[in-house]
């Protein structure tokens, strides 16, 4: 157990569902996946365990900032169907930022601790 805890090896699939399960703790599954897998590692956010309050205002929060700026960018950016100029690549860019925070945020309500 120590080995997989210091990173020296890393658990199987299997061992890692059975110490999930007990533990009640599912984001280890996460975790695993992101240190097991190098295509994981490059497309799933890195998260946090939080408590289920923060994890619900952190996404509320992000909601409300794509809303707020990156909805409008995205329309504006597709209405010719395509990034024109500097600007709308800026734009593109920040709005694909706050999707990213919000997925994040997504998936740290997904694996909340219970308060």
């Amino acid at each position: 157990m120590s080995q997989y805890e210091r990173g020296v090896i890393l658990p199987t699939d299997e061992v890692v569902l059975r110490m999930a399960e007990a533990a009640g703790q599912q984001i280890v599954c996460y975790w695993h996946l992101l240190n097991k897998s190098r295509v994981a590692g490059r497309v799933l956010p890195e998260i946090e365990k939080r408590p289920l309050s923060e994890a619900v205002l952190r996404l509320l929060v992000q909601v409300e900032d794509f809303q707020r700026s990156g909805l409008e960018d995205l329309k504006r950016i597709a209405a010719d169907g395509k990034i024109s100029g500097a600007d709308e690549s800026i734009a593109y860019e920040d709005a694909l930022e706050q999707i990213r925070l919000l997925i994040e945020a997504a998936y740290e309500l997904q694996y909340a601790g219970k308060e």
